[in-house]
């Protein structure tokens, strides 16, 4: 009975699975706990395996989103470094321009003229010197429309010069002038600006010509457009025909009065054609 344990009887077919699923079987029936072991052995390995695995790939991943906030704020570091060193080049550009500007605004080495409309005031300067000033009339801010378009009569804000002295000046008035008259005194107007200077050689020179309730504006060039006396004594000229002259109106000094240009009392018209340079700066505002 003993002898027939350890080996198979004869005719009796064999069943032991060899293949390898059937030894890791055979293995787990003959050693459980051996089995137990090693299946926790090779589990814990594979999470240990998994584990680095995820560790290094973090690793890897938080290296290159360090490595591209560095470059990226290299980057916005050296466009601020830039954009800074523009920003300093174009402000001493800037400071330049404007210490040019300001010697051209306030010359120092000559005088200059400046006008204050709000003041109705003329200062003639140099430095911080004050040389000569005057009360002065300016623009009224009226309006008249002529064939369709609005002038308004404003002294304009801004640099000028003189361009132009003379004594003694005669006007020579634009259409708005008589315009003006005609709309002033309910009468209309004729426009003969583009006739002969002759064609109204009836009438007086230097007067406004009116007939049958209409007032004709006369030729460019008559005698009938040149009027002496509404310039004063003097004028100097400035751009778009604009002047400093004087009056024959001078209560209208110290107010809006004028139809731009700047009014002034004879003497002080007189001190200006006498003292200012041609070319010398004028400043309004």
């Amino acid at each position: 009975m003993s002898d027939l344990r350890g080996r198979k009887p004869d005719g009796v077919p064999e069943r032991r699975n060899y293949t390898p699923p059937g030894r890791v079987r055979r293995i787990a029936h003959d050693h459980p706990w051996k089995a137990v072991l090693l299946i926790l052995v090779v589990m814990l390995s594979a999470g240990a395996f998994a584990a680095a695995s995820a560790w290094a790939v973090n690793e890897r991943f938080t290296r290159r989103v360090t490595e591209m906030a560095y470059l990226n704020d290299t980057r916005a570091l050296e466009f601020v470094r830039r954009r800074e060193a523009e920003l300093v080049k174009s402000q001493e550009q800037r400071e330049r321009e404007l210490a040019a500007m300001e010697e051209e605004l306030a010359p120092r080495n000559r005088p200059y003229i400046v006008v204050s409309l709000a003041e109705r005031r003329m200062l003639y300067l140099q430095g911080n010197d004050t040389l000569y000033k005057a009360p002065v009339a300016v623009g009224s801010g009226k309006t008249v429309v002529i064939e369709g378009r609005t002038k308004r009569f404003v002294t304009p804000r801004g640099r000028m010069s003189i361009t132009h002295k003379e004594l003694d000046p005669v006007w020579v008035p634009p259409n708005w002038h008589y315009v003006e008259i005609a709309r002033n005194n309910g009468l209309g107007i004729v426009d003969m600006s583009s006739a002969s200077p002759n064609a109204l050689s009836g009438f007086p020179a230097g007067q406004t010509p009116i007939r049958g309730g209409k007032v004709i504006i006369p030729p460019w060039g008559s005698p009938q457009r040149a009027i002496k006396g509404v310039l004063g004594a003097a004028k100097l000229e400035m751009y778009d025909g604009y002047y400093f002259h004087g009056t024959d109106k001078p209560s209208s000094i110290g107010t809006a009065a004028s139809h731009g240009c700047i009014r002034m009392y004879e003497h002080d018209i007189l001190w200006m054609y006498r003292n200012v340079a041609v070319g010398t700066p004028v400043y309004i505002y």
